[in-house]
């Protein structure tokens, strides 16, 4: 059995809050290729002719599952935003006091940087910056961070999730689009779906955060057109990217319940393949809810949900089909 045990992660998330807050303040090995025991470590990896990099966290423990025998690691890919790098985006989510406890690997890629070293960021699709204009094949090199951790440690291939703020979160949305058969469920911190071709092979499960107020990368952002099947009625005040997901995910409707005094989800259902879910934060700025604010456009009322802990709970609850 590769999943966790539900029972365990019940008593194990009970105590996720604490966790999530008490964030993860551990150097990382400074070499590269610094090894794949537990702990965290800086790797490369040549994709198309370029060398790439990327941060990996690995645990002190093997999950288990409820005979008690060890399985493999679940693997987060978590994607910084536009301008930032891996460690940004590690100490921005504080998930590794998470991956800790719950024994699951996470992988931190390095963008591409833009002229003369500045300006790191991903081609998601129409937008943004000079991993776009200059056509890098992110998609493949997320491919390949998922195929080389694989090599180099026990991963449950039926649990790798993609995850990322921003820009980042736009990248998350471009590779459930192209290669929607290796991903479980993908998360969305502040990002918005930019690829203007997206039709991905199989529905994928999506958890997404957004503020109403955001500067960078407005509620309302997209770039895209409706497929065929249209989203459900109710939907119609959500951002383009939700709607065009719950449509591709077939669900038919729509339930909006009020979390806190900011924060509205909606969850889809019923849905033909995967489930879709929206954390809409009122006056929402450009942040990681519940992370740290590193990359905040100013002060918000992100404490109301965190999406790191959210963000895993609904991973483990989808395997890939």
């Amino acid at each position: 059995m590769n999943a966790l045990d539900a029972s365990t992660w019940v008593t194990r998330c009970a105590m996720s809050t604490m966790l999530v807050a008490a964030a993860c303040a551990s150097e990382y090995t400074k070499s590269v290729n610094g090894g794949w025991s537990a702990g965290t470590a800086e790797h490369s990896i040549a994709v198309a002719s370029d060398d790439r990099t990327f941060l990996l966290h690995v645990p002190t423990l093997r999950p288990r599952n409820r005979l008690g025998a060890t399985v493999a690691f679940p693997l987060v890919i978590l994607l910084h935003g536009s301008g930032a790098d891996g460690e940004t985006v590690r100490r921005q989510s504080r998930i590794e006091a998470l991956a800790d406890s719950l024994r699951f690997v996470v992988a931190y890629p390095n963008g591409k940087n833009g002229l003369l070293g500045f300006g790191s960021d991903w081609n998601a699709g129409t937008c943004c910056g000079n991993a776009a204009r200059s056509h890098v094949d992110d998609v493949a090199f997320v491919r390949a961070v998922m195929g080389e951790v694989s090599r180099h440690i026990p991963i449950d291939r039926r649990r790798i999730y993609v995850a990322g703020f921003s820009d980042g979160g736009r990248m998350a949305y471009r590779v459930a689009c192209d290669a929607a058969s290796l991903v479980a469920a993908i998360g969305v911190v502040s990002g918005s779906l930019r690829d203007e071709h997206c039709a991905p092979l199989k529905p994928v499960p999506v958890i997404a955060f957004h503020g109403t107020a955001d500067p960078e990368v407005p509620y309302t952002d997209s770039a895209l057109t409706q497929p065929k099947t249209p989203a459900p009625a109710a939907a119609g005040m959500l951002p383009p990217s939700i709607r065009f997901w719950s449509a591709v995910d077939g669900c038919k409707g729509v339930a909006l319940r009020r979390e806190t005094v900011h924060v509205t989800r909606a969850s889809f259902a019923p849905c033909a393949g995967a489930d879709v879910v929206l954390y809409t934060i009122e006056n929402g700025l450009h942040a990681w809810p519940g992370g740290d604010k590193d990359g905040a456009s100013g002060a918000e009322p992100t404490t109301e949900v965190h999406a790191t802990e959210t963000m895993v709970q609904f991973f483990f609850r989808h395997p890939l089909r």
